[in-house]
């Protein structure tokens, strides 16, 4: 669409925007450095010439954000930043340094389930005397920049790098959670004294989750005298709550959707999304005081780790810590056949 504006002898006089090239901007700012060096003799403004251009612009009130948002578009969003769910799901625990770390079991089972060591082993042991020692470990990222892109870049490597690093480290914690929930639910499923008989699973046939597979399975954990209210679901597999027929779910939930309105919650559930959830497969946990503990002796710490030699910046960020479900009855999942 053109822009009409009026002359001063009262014609309407309308433009039409169309797309530059690129040899065009590079044109005009030839031109703008010819203008410059017939006037000073140089070719790059001064930092007070800079400051001078800065202050004419914003003097434009009626442009001046136009131009200035310009010049300060930032990179292309590759995707969207990762949100940690651990936290919403185990007890986080500041440890004291020094003390041992133990957890009291006040259940006729006395089981707790360790993530332990490294390689995220999970380790089953029954608990008679009611203590459970709790052995921590590390998860550690080491974000290199190159030292140029500091002087090449306009944006902030060094800020960006460490976001990133910080999203690595909490799907790495995310990722243990749900090798430690997995385990949990089978294991509890061949307790002798578990009254399901069987782990808390529910198999869903239809191709995609229904509403009343979701109440069956908060049922069968209600029969344990629990409410499991989390929801651990893959972002497409959300996508099927969706589509759910009118006759279930009412105009309401209809035209929230419409809206543009993301589904973060229905019913008595709360919907945790992560791409580390196997497709196909949904967790329930009830909430965290009734699950588990994230003892932690430190969180994320921050050193650099410069290679010289190689003119790379570098950190290493790391984080010491544990995880253990003390309470395995509020755990449940579906899965898709």
């Amino acid at each position: 669409m053109g822009a009409a504006t009026v002359t001063p002898g009262g014609v309407v006089a309308e433009h039409r925007s169309r797309a530059r090239t690129s040899d065009e901007y590079v044109a005009d700012i030839l031109k703008a450095q010819a203008r410059l060096k017939s006037a000073t003799g140089r070719t790059k403004a001064t930092a007070d010439e800079k400051r001078q251009r800065l202050q004419a612009i914003l003097a434009d009130k009626d442009n001046y954000m136009r131009r200035l948002g310009q010049g300060m578009i930032g990179p292309i969003q590759l995707k969207l930043r990762y949100e940690g769910v651990v936290r919403n799901i185990l007890m986080e625990d500041a440890l004291t340094p020094g003390v041992p770390v133990e957890y009291d079991v006040l259940d006729e089972l006395g089981q707790a389930y360790i993530l332990h060591g490294n390689e995220g082993e999970v380790k089953v042991t029954p608990f008679e005397g009611k203590k459970v020692p709790v052995r921590l470990f590390r998860i550690a990222t080491f974000p290199q920049i190159k030292k140029e892109d500091l002087w090449y870049l306009r944006v902030n490597i060094v800020e960006y790098a460490q976001d990133e690093s910080k999203q690595a480290i909490m799907k790495q914690e995310d990722g243990r959670l749900l090798t430690l929930i997995e385990t949990a639910i089978d294991n509890y499923g061949t307790n002798v004294n578990n009254p399901n008989g069987a782990a808390i699973s529910i198999t869903e046939l239809t191709g995609s989750f229904t509403l009343d597979s979701f109440f069956e399975l908060a049922g069968l954990i209600e029969a344990q005298e629990l409410r499991s209210t989390r929801l651990i679901m893959h972002p497409s597999d959300v996508r099927d709550l969706y589509k759910w027929d009118i006759g279930d779910v009412g105009w309401a939930w209809k035209d929230r959707i419409i809206a543009g309105e993301q589904i973060t919650e229905f019913g008595e559930f709360t919907i945790l999304r992560s791409i580390l959830v196997p497709r196909g497969t949904v967790y329930l946990t009830p909430d965290p005081e009734f699950l588990g503990v994230l003892p932690l002796m430190y969180s994320l710490d921050v050193e650099e780790n410069n290679t010289v030699a190689k003119f790379h910046k570098g950190w290493v960020m790391d984080e010491l810590l544990g995880m253990i479900i003390l309470n395995p009855r509020g755990l449940g999942r579906i899965v898709k056949a």
